[in-house]
Parts: structure tokens; sequence; C-alpha cells
């Protein structure tokens, strides 16, 4: 059997940036369209038989203008991002003025803490696992997921053994790529990242 390529793609750039941006659901800015053609043509000649996507705007028009128009796009909630709670949207600096305690806390904790109406990373990485695993085994061709870097990162990860923490060294742009590669029923990175230029 072939190994099957999976690409997992983070968003391109959105409207609002620099905040701590989780299901707040906002759009892709002009850069972000431009950053998303670019990804059209380079998967042009990937021989992709399908294309998932979280249900966030900004992660569903990355996928849809990289299908264009020929290959379905299939909406998976599980790769929403990381629920936020009452964080998401706040700048950073907003975060730390308004809950310092919670905001070192987390720090503390970080692969487990819960904000206020929101998930853990923990929680957020068994939701996308086990959807993964759901796609993975049932995948005889190439695939893209189109995602954000919360949850593109918690795969990582997974997959490298090392600690979420330490998985925020990948995928640090809009609308790069990590590859992986499924064979012999082994999910594996290809390659630590490919950066679209």
């Amino acid at each position: 059997m072939n190994a099957i390529k999976v690409y997992f793609v983070r968003h391109c750039e959105p409207e609002l940036m620099n905040t701590c941006l989780g299901i707040t659901d906002i759009p892709l800015s002009k850069e972000g369209m431009k950053q998303a053609a670019k990804l059209k043509s380079y998967f042009s000649d990937k021989n992709i038989a399908a294309i998932y996507s979280s249900p966030l705007i900004r992660a569903k028009k990355t996928a849809e203008i990289i299908a264009d128009n020929k290959i379905k796009v299939e909406i998976k909630n599980e790769f929403s991002e990381l629920n936020m709670g009452k964080w998401d949207g706040m700048t950073f600096a907003e975060i730390k003025e308004k809950y310092p305690e919670e905001y070192a806390e987390r720090g503390r904790n970080f692969e487990d803490y819960i904000v206020e109406g929101g998930e853990s990373m923990s929680m957020c990485r068994d939701r996308v696992l086990e959807q993964l695993r759901d796609i993975i085994k049932d995948t005889t061709d190439n695939i893209i997921i189109v995602a954000h870097a919360g949850v593109n990162r918690l795969i990582i990860s997974e997959l490298l053994g090392i600690s979420i923490k330490q998985s925020f060294l990948y995928q640090r742009e809009y609308g790069s790529i990590i590859k992986l590669k499924y064979e012999g029923n082994i999910l594996k990175v290809d390659n630590a990242e490919i950066q679209i230029e």
C-alpha cells in the first residue's frame, strides 16, 4: 500500500490578529485571501482526494479557496480551535491585566487549565485526535485538513511525543503546512513545516 499524505494547513491570515483567538468567528483578511490562493496553486498537483475543515469561517474559507470547487470540503466541528472561554477575542495584555492570577495559573498548568467557559488543551487534543483517527482509518488517498495553530500543534505534540508547550515551535505562520505520512497504520510527521511564500 502506498503512503498517504495528510497535509495539516493552518488557516490563512484573519482580519483580527494579536488576540487570544479561539472560537470567535472572523473572516480572512485581504492578505489571507491571497495566501489561500497561493495554497490552491501549491496543492494543484498533490492528488488531493478530500479536504476537511474546521467550521470557523477563517478555516472554512481557506479550505474552499484551496478546493476551487473541484473537491468537496467536509466540515468537522472537532477541528475547531481551542475554546478560550471568557478570554476569547481579548488581547493577551488585556487578559494579563484583567485576570492576572488566572493567567499565571494557566502558565503553570498549561495542558489542563480550563478558562471559564472554555476547554483545556488536553480536552481539545482528545477531540481532535478522535476525529483524526476516524478520518485516517477510512482514507485511501491524500487529504488536507484545514484547522488552527492550536489544533495542529496538539497533533504534532502527540505524534512527536513532545509537550504541548514544545509544540509551539511549530506552525507559527498563517497558511503554513505540516505534512504527515500515513503508512502501514502508522501516522508520522513527514516534515516539520512547509512555509508557502
